[in-house]
This record gives structure tokens, C-alpha cells and sequence, in this order.
């Protein structure tokens, strides 16, 4: 039992000078005076009490991959507290279904038995191996394939309680009804790593199209005469649009073209982390990939991207002080907005309100993470 004192961030709203009350698990209470006298108080000045980040698009962080081994697992969400992410999605990249299969049955093991006190796995988002060749970016190609029956009888209904959300080129699907199948059964499906063009789009949103992945990278482009995927997540409203925020998957005026486009609610943070943070300036060679280290750049060896070296919480950093998005916006772009996108509101995660759960980070004025809590247990403090 215990109070923060600071500015809190929920729900796209700042609330200055506030305390937040913990009870066990659970905020029981937000006001500007204390309920009870001789509780403790973790004040963090000037700085900002927010919910937990959610990354529902993270491979990896400190050299770990989810599809290296289950041991993984306990490595990440281990790892990821002091990063300031406290739910995520465990994401694969294209590989064999036998190692999609064997991922699936490692985070559903691990969902069923995790511990409180490391980021919580909420579900699996499967990027690949259903994707198209021409923009594969760094996934190996001898493992895309299209999305057939199938595959869907073999590797997605054994796992239906495990999915979330499904990254695939709509292209590449055999048949668009399993869109609507997937759709149905709860399933996210993001359009990621394709060449559709617009009207090819329009046509998978009509069966269930919700998302797309790191939106601008590895996807058909813009085009005044060929419009592609980039330009339908900029053109229809029901597309939510994941964005990874570093500086270099995505100009900065050009988040902010997708944030004048979408709003707050349409755009998600993710990092997209390959799990090389870890890594020096070098060149290495891991998971059949001859990949190159420069700062915050990891490229395969022809300067292809693939994927970030950042994890969330620089990403929040980096849109407020580089793009024109109100911190408020960009912690919901990183909290609540990608629980309401997967329909995973029910959760009580990604705000501070009463009666939700004490996922929460303080971060200092200059926005660097001080504190993570994770049902209501101190987990990470920087003054430690």
C-alpha cells in the first residue's frame, strides 16, 4: 500500500500534481491529497506517472530472440521491466512452421505459468512466414509461403487462444475468406511485408483487415498513379498503423503526416527490437543473417534494415522530442491505444483509473524511466 506523487498521463489527458493510490495489484485511487496519512510516497517531482508500455511488436532485447529457444522467454520479459514495458506481444519472424509451432507452444506454456514480477505476455503476434517475397526486408525468403488452409488447419487453429495478431501480405493469402475466418476467431491480422496495392487492401479490410505493420517499411509505397499499402494506411480509417519511432525506419515530418492523418487512435508505438541492443558497433553473423551494428542502426550486410535497436521507451523519447505529438498522445499511442486496436481493453491494463491494474512507469521530466511497477510490485527503480 503505498502512493505516487506526479504528473499523470491516461487516456490521452495530462492531470497535473496528482497522487496515485496502490492497493496490492490495483489502483484504488487518483486525487490531489492523500487518503492515507502514513502511507509511503514515491514522488517523482516534476515527471509523469503513466501506465505500463505495451509493445505488441518486439522480437527481442539483449541478445535474445522468443524463437531461439522457451528459455527466452524468461530472458525477455526478465529484461524488459527496466525498459519500461510491462505486456507485450512475443513475436516470431519467418521461419519454419515447425519453429512457429514450437514458439506458440513456448508462449502458451509461459502465459499459463509466468511470474508477476517481469513484463507480461499477453499472446503471440506471428509476423511471417506468410508474407511476399518482394518485401521480405531481413525475414530469410526460403521460408515465406502463402497462406493456405492449410496452414491455417496445421499452425493457426491449434493455437487460437494463443494468437493476436497475424502479419501477412493479403496478396499472398490462397483464399480471402480465411481473412474473414481469422478475423472472426478474434485474430488481429496487420498487412506487413507486401506489395498489395490499394484496391487489393481495400478488398482484405472488407474481410477483416484491422492493422498495419511498421507502417511505411517493407510495403508497397505511396504512388500518385499506383497507390500502394503505405497510402492505404494513410487513406482509410478503419486501418490502425503501427510505427517504429527511432529516426530511422520512418522520417520524422513523415510520422507526423501519419499522426495528422490518424490521430492518436489510429497509430501505434512499437519497437520492433531484434533483441541486438546488446550488440558494439560490428558486423556479426546470428540466426542465419549476416547483420551489421552501427548505434541505433541494424542492417543485414547489403544495408537492407532489419529491425531496431531500441526498445519502447526510447520510442516514446524520440516522437515527443522529434515529431509534433503531445506526450500525452504518444503514451497512448504506446498503452491503452494498442490493447483498444487487438481488443484487449477487457484486460484492465494501459491506464490509471481505479479498478485497473498497478501496471505503471514514472518517468522524470526529461523522459527517462525512473520506476516500473508491475502488479503493484516495484519491479525496476534507476536509484537502485
Amino acid at each position: 500500500m503505498y502512493y505516487l506523487k506526479g504528473h499523470v498521463i491516461t487516456e490521452g489527458k495530462i492531470m497535473t500534481d496528482r497522487f496515485v493510490e496502490v492497493t496490492g495489484d490495483t489502483i484504488t485511487y487518483i486525487g490531489d491529497q492523500k487518503r492515507h496519512s502514513n502511507w509511503d510516497v514515491f514522488d517523482v517531482a516534476d515527471g509523469y506517472i503513466c501506465p505500463g508500455l505495451i509493445d505488441i511488436h518486439i522480437h527481442g532485447v539483449g541478445g535474445f530472440d522468443f524463437m531461439d529457444h522457451a528459455s527466452a522467454f524468461t530472458e525477455i520479459t526478465e529484461r524488459l521491466p527496466k525498459r519500461g514495458v510491462t505486456s507485450l506481444l512475443a513475436t516470431s519472424r519467418t521461419g519454419a512452421l515447425n519453429d512457429i509451432e514450437a514458439l506458440l507452444q513456448a508462449a502458451r506454456a509461459r502465459i499459463v505459468s509466468q511470474d508477476s514480477k517481469v513484463a507480461q505476455l499477453l499472446g503471440v503476434h506471428l509476423e511471417g512466414p506468410w508474407i511476399s517475397q518482394h518485401f521480405s526486408g531481413a525475414q530469410p525468403k526460403h521460408y515465406i509461403r502463402p497462406l493456405t488452409w492449410s496452414d491455417v488447419e496445421r499452425v493457426i487453429e491449434p493455437f487460437k487462444d494463443v494468437i493476436s495478431m497475424i502479419t501477412l501480405a493479403p496478396e499472398e493469402v490462397d483464399d480471402p475468406t480465411i481473412i474473414s475466418y481469422l478475423s472472426r476467431e478474434g485474430i488481429n491480422v496487420s498487412a506487413g511485408h507486401t506489395r498489395a496495392t490499394i484496391d487489393e487492401i481495400e478488398a482484405a479490410i472488407d474481410h477483416g483487415l484491422k492493422l498495419t505493420t511498421h507502417t511505411f517499411n517493407a510495403m508497397s509505397p505511396i504512388h500518385h498513379r499506383n497507390p500502394g499499402t503505405a497510402a492505404a494506411a494513410l487513406y482509410y480509417d478503419a486501418l490502425t498503423c503501427e510505427v517504429i519511432a527511432d529516426g530511422l525506419h520512418v522520417h520524422p515530418k513523415v510520422i507526423d503526416l501519419l499522426y495528422k492523418n490518424k490521430g492518436k487512435e489510429r497509430m501505434m508505438l512499437i519497437s520492433d527490437s531484434t533483441g541486438y541492443d546488446h550488440l558494439e558497433d560490428g558486423q556479426y553473423y546470428f540466426r542465419e543473417k549476416h547483420i551489421v551494428k552501427k548505434g541505433n542502426t541494424v542492417t543485414l550486410d547489403n544495408g537492407t534494415l532489419a529491425g531496431s535497436a531500441i526498445t519502447l521507451d526510447k520510442g516514446l523519447k524520440y516522437i515527443v522530442e522529434n515529431c509534433s505529438v503531445p506526450l500525452e498522445d504518444a503514451v497512448y499511442m504506446a498503452t491503452e491505444g494498442p490493447l483498444n486496436a487487438l481488443g484487449l481493453s477487457h484486460l484492465k491494463k494501459g491506464r490509471i483509473t481505479e479498478g485497473y491494474l498497478a501496471d505503471i512507469i514514472m518517468l522524470d521530466v526529461d523522459l527517462n524511466l525512473k520506476k516500473t511497477i508491475i502488479k503493484g510490485e516495484v519491479v525496476y527503480s534507476a536509484e537502485v
